[in-house]
């Protein structure tokens, strides 16, 4: 049976699944987005914390001026970045590596203040199988929990740190890697308190605002006493069913929400090279 296909006033959209991910069909990203076609897009966005485009044939500038419909694109930060375009950061792994960049679930800089409203990612080199990454709305999530458990999150505040990704990897090449530790510890003042339950700033909507890579603790305990609620929430967060999963191919772009989807980067495909240029747009404070 085919995907059912939402037809709206300016554009075609196909669901990725129940709650998370939506596929924009027919967009052709070298133009400019109409008014009534963004509006509709960012709604998509808003609702299901990611949005898909394939077939592109774009340059950064093309990827700048779609980010740019969404605020201001921000500086980039831990990338080497596209030549001419400082706002733009290289994700790259290569045959030889083994460690890839976002193989843990994730948003991006939640450490900080204000989170990034949206990362724009556009993949030009792939391995012929593998790379794939999987996407969680949290709002979807966050409607799931008990009334009880609801009401016991609701005045929670939690910790993000950037040098608590160094102790959520546990992946075999971050217990060797001494140069990696020193760099999360140089950046141990990059972290920050959220609401565990956020606000959309965009909808209102509540949206459970954790992570497993940069999560640390729920502000107020211990390390030891967040654990069992935190890995609860996680595991919940990250079933099957309510996620989705994005093959990648050249000339694909997503877009999700940093507020909302949290998201993993799958490093699967060892001996290849995979290639993709990354933006991010400034987001706003919680409501």
């Amino acid at each position: 049976m085919a995907t059912a296909t939402l037809t709206n006033a300016a554009v075609k959209m196909r669901p990725m699944s129940a709650s998370t991910g939506m596929e924009i069909l027919d967009v052709d990203l070298r133009e400019p987005l109409s008014d009534a076609a963004y509006r509709e897009i960012r709604l998509a966005l808003n609702e299901t914390g990611v949005i898909f485009f394939r077939n592109q044939k774009i340059g950064p500038e093309h990827q700048l001026a779609f980010a740019r419909r969404f605020g201001t694109v921000q500086p980039v930060e831990f990338l080497e970045t596209v030549s001419g375009f400082p706002e733009v950061g290289i994700i790259r792994k290569d045959p030889e590596q083994t460690r890839n960049v976002g193989g843990q679930w994730h948003s991006d800089h939640s450490f900080d203040p204000v989170p990034p409203l949206g990362s724009v990612l556009y993949a030009h080199e792939l391995p012929e199988k593998g790379g794939d990454t999987m996407f969680a709305n949290m709002a979807a999530v966050y409607d799931q929990l008990s009334d009880g458990l609801k009401k016991t999150v609701e005045g929670l505040r939690v910790v993000h740190s950037k040098k608590n990704a160094a102790y959520s990897d546990k992946r075999a090449e971050r217990q060797a890697d001494a140069e990696l530790m020193k760099r999360f510890n140089e950046l141990a003042h990059r972290e920050h308190s959220h609401p565990m339950v956020a606000h959309h700033p965009d909808t209102g909507r509540k949206v459970l605002f954790i992570n497993a890579n940069y999560t640390a603790r729920i502000d107020g305990w211990s390390e030891e006493e967040s654990r069992p609620l935190l890995d609860y929430l996680f595991r919940l967060a990250y079933r099957p069913e309510n996620t989705c999963r994005f093959r990648w191919e050249p000339g694909a772009l997503a877009m999700w929400d940093n507020r909302t989807a949290n998201h993993y980067a799958l490093n699967d495909y060892h001996g290849a090279r995979r290639l993709m240029h990354r933006c991010m747009v400034l987001g706003s404070p919680w409501k």
